[in-house]
């Protein structure tokens, strides 16, 4: 969340994230208006200082950031990775696995699924004969 990396020296940085839904909480502004009340939630919270400068502030509206846990999810995670599966198409991350996950968590999720797609996969000798079979 603070990172003195990748900011201007003597500062540091943040990343506050407010969540809509057009089925549950509708966005009904502009995304911008949205800075102003998480800078004083932040501040409130003991996050920033009264006294600190906020250098830069920007909003972005990423319509598919989040999965939604809701009362369909778990018919619906059934429908989708039960149809992935008997394709035999290996599902991760945030979005294949339709869960709410940190970038490690998503990293070992793409693991696991490389290693799924790779043991179900053919051999490559194996593929070369077979293929030198069919000419």
């Amino acid at each position: 969340m603070f990172s003195g990396n990748n900011v201007p020296k003597g500062t540091g940085s943040i990343q506050a994230e407010v969540y809509f839904s057009n089925k549950y909480k509708p966005l009904t502004c502009a995304p911008e208006d949205w800075i102003e009340p998480v800078i004083r939630d932040l501040r409130r919270m003991g996050l920033i200082r009264e006294e600190d400068h906020v250098v830069f502030r920007s909003a972005r509206l990423l319509k598919y950031a989040n999965i939604i846990f809701d009362l369909e999810r778990a018919d619906a995670l059934k429908t989708v990775h039960g149809y992935l599966d008997d394709l035999g198409i290996a599902y991760c991350g945030r979005y294949g696995d339709w869960g709410y996950m940190w970038t490690d968590e998503s990293f070992k999720s793409g693991e696991q699924a490389a290693e799924k797609a790779l043991a179900a996969a053919v051999p490559f000798s194996q593929e070369r004969r077979v293929a030198g079979e069919r000419s």
